[in-house]
This record gives structure tokens, sequence and C-alpha cells, in this order.
């Protein structure tokens, strides 16, 4: 979270800072299936942080499944939270390991009875970020909604996403799925063994993500190995049918753009990679300029035909998917930030995106409908509704066609703060500072705001406990086109941006 929009790079990208030390009293101890840890107790939550839910993912074990933790006899302290996984820092600091397959836990007191758990899975375009992020912090969703708040770490970027030939032959596999993914799943296996020891209901697991921890939990969806392991869904601000899947063949040929960008060609090409630092890895290919624009790669969820075996909206449109209660919903101004950092974007470059995330015959109808005074201009619109709005209300049809409880919303509140803040609007991210009711780096919901801080996490709670959030809000049907719009204050509406995704939706090849 720095520079222009110190709002939302937490939110999906950027990386935040350790929260300073808070007075911790009345330590506690819980027993895992690995051994006891200590957590304590502060501000009417009890925290146990840093808990590993896997072996570290080091030399013979990168690139492979995780595998589970080593236990421990003596109590393991649980008070600080665990390192990010190796990403680029680019100006960040934070401590970054590749033992970093940990989750924190946070439970009210005083609670009765099993609580609903809450598994977040955080964003960050898939190469940075942490469920550790000062943000996540899970004090006040925890109290408010009264459930069990669990935040992971999962590999990222090359490390997480990569499929290399020479690393799929080791494996007996063509193309090797995405180990980021397979973390998530082990994270959400790790609740269903422990959680009940922390006061949580394995049975009432719902878990929740914002940008690639939303398009995660689409593949999780969509993964047969993960059926089971969660009840419910909240997909906050992406969807399950665009260019950020990887098919075999393109997740192969960037694997060997890495290697080669490495010196990993011609002898043992898998023992070379192996060689490498994680830092070297994580920054041997630039990433995609402002997520969207050349020069630069970006790491996605690899369709691997086994672990993944299709794009998860083919997959959801078939009724080939865990049909769990789904709230799914984007900002209204998603496409600000990511068109943010542009001072301007040529046609060429406009017309090369749309070309590649919607194929060749949509660059002629979509830079007609979307003629706006500039390519930036026709850019940021372009990604809100065809790569955010339109596909969430497809994904929503889809589910519901299947007879799935599902929620849709669109958040069109913009935060209180800084003058640049502010003026991006509603943009990517902002929500989170709601959901969370968190500040961070002294930006986050003013005292006029509190009440939509009140309102999302009553909202949020409700839909774990019963998969309904309530207070109004219309279960989706594609006859009724219904969504709720969240914002102070919230009303219902029908038919979001409908022509707009009837537009999207005569193009879409997914």
């Amino acid at each position: 979270m720095r520079a222009s929009l110190v709002v939302v790079v937490a939110a999906c990208a950027a990386p935040a800072a350790t929260p300073p030390a808070a007075p911790r009293t009345s330590p506690l101890e819980v027993a895992t299936d690995r051994g006891v840890v200590v957590g304590h107790a502060h501000d009417g939550v009890r925290e146990f942080l840093g808990i590993p839910y896997a072996a570290p993912p080091v030399g013979a074990l990168r690139w492979r499944p995780p595998q589970p933790a080593a236990a421990w006899t003596a109590p393991r302290d649980a008070t600080r939270r665990g390192p990010a996984c190796p990403q680029p820092q680019e100006g960040y600091h934070r401590d970054t390991s590749e033992d970093c397959l940990s989750l924190d836990v946070w439970i009210p007191e005083g609670a009765t009875g099993v609580l609903p758990v809450l598994l977040w899975i955080h964003g960050g375009a898939f190469y940075q970020g942490s469920g550790s992020d000062d943000l996540y912090d899970g004090v006040r969703l925890a109290r408010r909604a009264r459930a069990v708040v669990v935040t992971i770490n999962y590999r990222l970027g090359p490390l997480g996403f990569l499929s290399q030939r020479a690393l799929a032959a080791e494996q007996g596999r063509d193309v090797l799925p995405a180990v980021g993914l397979l973390d998530q799943r082990a994270a959400l296996q790790w609740v269903q063994r422990n959680i009940a020891a922390f006061g949580g209901d394995p049975a009432s697991v719902t878990i929740d993500g914002e940008s690639a921890g939303a398009w995660s939990e689409c593949a999780q969806l969509a993964m047969p190995g993960s059926r089971g392991l969660f009840a419910r869904a909240i997909v906050q601000s992406g969807a399950c049918s665009d260019a950020l899947y990887f098919t075999p063949d393109a997740a192969n040929a960037q694997g060997d753009e890495l290697a080669a960008k490495l010196g990993c060609t011609g002898g043992d090409v898998a023992a070379c990679l192996r060689g490498k630092t994680a830092d070297e890895l994580a920054t041997a290919l630039r990433f995609r300029r402002g997520l969207l624009l050349l020069p630069g790669v970006w790491w996605g969820p690899i369709v691997d035909g086994v672990e993944l075996p299709r794009m998860p909206l083919a997959a959801i449109r078939a009724g080939d998917f865990a049909r769990v209660p789904l709230i799914i919903g984007t900002a209204r101004d998603e496409g600000m930030l990511h068109t943010l950092s542009y001072k301007e974007v040529s046609a060429d470059e406009l017309a090369w995106f749309v070309r590649g995330v919607f194929g060749d015959a949509a660059v002629g109808p979509i830079v007609a409908r979307y003629a706006r005074p500039t390519p930036k201009a026709a850019l940021t619109d372009i990604v809100t509704d065809g790569i955010f709005r339109c596909n969430s209300r497809r994904v929503a049809r889809a589910a519901a066609g299947h007879g799935v409880p599902v929620y849709l919303y669109e958040w069109t509140h913009a935060l209180d703060g800084p003058p640049k803040v502010r003026a991006l609007g509603p943009t990517h991210g902002v929500d989170l500072f709601f959901l969370w009711g968190t500040t961070s780096l002294d930006v986050g919901p003013s005292a006029a705001e509190r009440p939509l801080v009140d309102l999302v996490q009553d909202l949020w709670g409700n839909f774990l406990r019963a998969g309904d959030p309530g207070r109004g809000w219309p279960r989706y049907t594609a006859g009724g086109d219904a969504h709720l719009v969240l914002d102070l204050p919230p009303r219902a509406g029908t038919h979001l941006d409908a022509e707009a995704c009837d537009f999207w939706d005569s193009l879409s090849r997914f």
C-alpha cells in the first residue's frame, strides 16, 4: 500500500508492513494435529498466528504438492505472523521466505457453541501479497461476525504457478498443476482437521477472497479434489472466465521462457531451476506493466486437466462444480486502479490487450463500442465491464441455473480519505477496508463510514452462518437479475449494467 493509491495496493497487489505490536494478555493453548500452539487474547478476540499448515516447500519439495508439516513436541509460540512467500520486493519491505505456508486464526471470546469459519485467500495478482498483511487483521471481523477467521499464505509467482516441461516430467506429467492452488487446498484440509479445537465448525467453512483470491476460489469451486472442504464461497472482484487462466501450452511456454532467462537450457533444466534462489526465480521475468500491458508476464492458475480439469466457468455451466451458496460481485470502477499507473495508452496497445483477452474477432466490436476520448479511458472501462462486472454476472447466472443460492452485488462507495484516494472512487479493493474494518498506514474507514463496516460484516456473518446474507439482499435469478448496491445506504437493484453485459455475453469465448 504505497504511492498514489494507498487504499488499494494492499487490497490486491502490494505488500504492507507488519502491524505494530499491541499489548497482549492471557496466553492460551490449543492442541493441533501437529502439536500445541500458544496464542494470546486481546480486544475480545483470541489469536493464533504463524501456524504451519504444510512443510516448507524447499529443495526437492519445490514445485511439488504441499506435504504435511513436521510435528513439534514443545508448545509452539503463535503470537507472530509468518513471513510472506517469495515475491518481487519492488521497494516494499517485508520478510519473505520459502518457509511461508502458514496461517493465522482469530476467535471471538465469549461465543457459545461452534462457530462458522471464514477462510481468506489474499489477492495480489498471483505474484505478491500475503495473508499476513496488516489489512487482513481478523480482530474486528471475527468479533463482529461472531466467526472464526483464518488467513493463509500460498506460493506465488513462478514458485506457485509455474509449469515447465522438465519439472513436469519429474512427476510423470505433461504439465504441472498450479501448486499455489494446492497450497490453498492444504490449508482447507488443515481447517477440516483442526478448526474444531479452536471452536470452529468444519462443516460450516466459507472461502472468501478478492482479486487473485477470487480467481483462486473459482478454481477451487471447479477442482474435484477440493469438494467437501468448504460449504459456501464469497467471490470479491474476480471471476471464472477470462484469460487469467493458463492452458497447458501457454503455461509450459512461459516456463521455458523463465528457464531460458535464468540460463537453464540444454542439460538438466530441472536441476538448474532447483539450484536458483527464490529471489532469482521471483524476479527473473518482469511482471506485466500495470497488470495489463507489455512488457512482462503474469502468473495464474493452470488448467492442467487433472487438478483443474477445465476452465472454471465451463465447469460451472456443466454443473461440475461445488454447488455451494455464493456471494459474488465487483466494485463500480474496477478499472481505475488497473490503468492508474499509465500516463497514456496507445491505440495499438488497446487492440493488443483486447485481442489477447477476448480474441481477434472481438477487437472491432469492443473498440467500437468503447470509443472514448482516449485509449486509456477505453481500457479502463473495458477492464471494468469485460474483466470484472459482466464476468461476475455470467458466473451468477451459470451457478443460479443449477439451483445454487447466489447473491450478486455492486460496490459503489468511495472511501473517505486523501483526495488522491477518494478521486479513484469505488475502485478495485476499496471494499476490503470495510470487510476487515481496518486502518492501514493511516488510511481506513472514517467514523462516518463505520455503519458501512458494520453492515458488511453483518451481511458476511449472516452468510457464514446460514448461506443467506439477509437484510433485504435479493437472491439472484437470471430472470429477476437482482443485486444489492453496497453503499450508504444500501439498496436493492435489478439489471446491473444489463445492456453492456448482454454485449459481453455475445462475445464470450468461455
